[in-house]
């Protein structure tokens, strides 16, 4: 029960600071803060615009992300069972290198609008969110991850229904969660490592990780955090309107 109020609570924050955050009225516009040579004041936020798209970009979108994985077979295991992404299939282009791609139904949210694997290959070049694994396997081959050592690459956002009922089967099959749904997000360890602020060293004095921090607890201490096999962050949300029991 205690771990119910405080995600409702955290969640409730959280709420309240995105309100806050994108609302025009309560950010500063960027011509009134600091460009007048005063000071300038933190968090603040850059409205996008209404502009539409060059017309020539019509029909684009993003199709997947790509990882590289020291064990193609592991880490298929390890997606379909943490999060239902199907096995789409697997070109194997020598003795040790493999292209996967994996994925959800697409005829609906997960498991709303089952369809045959053949039916999603079809679709492939039509439908968003998938994931393709590039896996190069051989002994000593190290693949450090960005918990490791900072790149380009942060994390894969996954909306689950109930995040705590995820949080329950992950912890059953034994992932690897770095940070708990309601547990306080802080920037120690691995996120420091992985995100640079252990490198930046004096660049970044503590005023300014103070600052950061009071815009990074609210926004992930609702989140959870898992590791996949490879190191790969997987950040999991509630989806917005969903009870979280």
């Amino acid at each position: 029960m205690l771990l119910k109020t405080s995600l409702a609570s955290l969640l409730l924050v959280s709420a309240n600071f995105f309100t806050q955050t994108w609302a025009c009225g309560h950010l500063p516009a960027r011509a009134d803060n600091g460009t007048d040579g005063g000071e300038v004041t933190y968090p603040y936020a850059d409205p996008g615009d209404d502009l539409p798209s060059d017309p020539a970009t019509t029909g684009y979108f993003i199709n997947h992300l790509c990882i590289n994985v020291r064990n193609a077979t592991r880490t298929i295991d390890w997606y379909n069972k943490a999060f239902g992404l199907r096995l789409m299939f697997t070109m194997h282009v020598s003795e040790h290198f493999s292209i996967s791609y994996m994925g959800h139904s697409h005829g609906g949210r997960n498991g709303t609008g089952h369809q045959t694997s053949e039916e999603i290959n079809r679709q492939k070049n039509n439908i968003e969110g998938l994931i393709e694994i590039l896996s190069l396997e051989y002994p000593g081959w190290d693949l450090p991850s960005g918990l490791r050592v900072p790149n380009t690459f942060s994390h894969i956002g996954m909306v689950v229904p109930n995040i705590t009922d995820t949080q329950v089967r992950l912890e059953a099959m034994g992932a690897n969660i770095l940070k708990a749904a309601g547990e306080t997000f802080t920037i120690e360890g691995p996120f420091a490592d992985g995100s640079g602020f252990t490198q930046a060293g004096d660049a970044i004095s503590q005023e300014e990780i103070d600052v950061i921090m009071k815009t990074l607890v609210p926004l992930n201490t609702p989140l959870m955090l898992v590791a996949d096999p490879d190191g790969n962050v997987v950040e999991v949300q509630n989806q917005e309107g969903s009870a979280v029991i």
